[in-house]
């Protein structure tokens, strides 16, 4: 028997979720930029482990990474609507968000001495495009956790 999970709670598993993504992020950009103190390790470290068991509750229990990622002809009309729509939305919101980053690094070369490109940090830059690229592969996910009546736990 499945147990459905309400609306209420997968919306907070998904604020949840991609807070403790850009936690992470901040944290190791702080680690960067200062230095990897044990709070900034332990930060980091909690993060991640909060990130990792919301995207385990939220996507691999409710079986949305599996639904958004399933072959369009294993599908009934209903559902690639669902996900039609969840990725048309989802593509709104990465475009403006990776335009934005890309904008921010760009004005931040042009007026800054002291850069992301002139500072050697480029595990910065790729820590950067690892949670965009989580985003693009979480996003559509987290628009039907956030949108639809029903989602079950298995």
């Amino acid at each position: 028997m499945k147990r459905e999970i309400s609306k209420r709670t997968r919306r907070i598993g998904v604020i949840i979720n991609y807070a403790s993504l850009v936690l992470f992020i901040i944290v190791f950009y702080a680690g960067e930029y200062r230095s990897w103190d044990a709070p900034t390790i332990i930060g980091g470290i909690i993060a991640l482990v909060v990130a990792f068991l919301s995207f385990i509750y939220l996507y691999v229990k409710t079986h949305l990474w599996k639904f958004v990622h399933t072959s369009i002809e294993k599908l009934d009309e209903r559902q690639v609507h669902v996900i039609h729509d969840s990725l048309r939305y989802s593509y709104s919101i990465f475009s403006i968000l990776s335009l934005s980053y890309i904008l921010v690094l760009t004005l931040t070369a042009r007026f800054s001495i002291n850069t992301l490109t002139t500072s050697g940090k480029a595990s910065l830059g790729m820590i950067m495009l690892g949670g965009l690229i989580y985003l693009a592969h979480t996003l559509p996910a987290s628009i039907i956790a956030w949108n639809e009546r029903e989602v079950f736990l298995d």
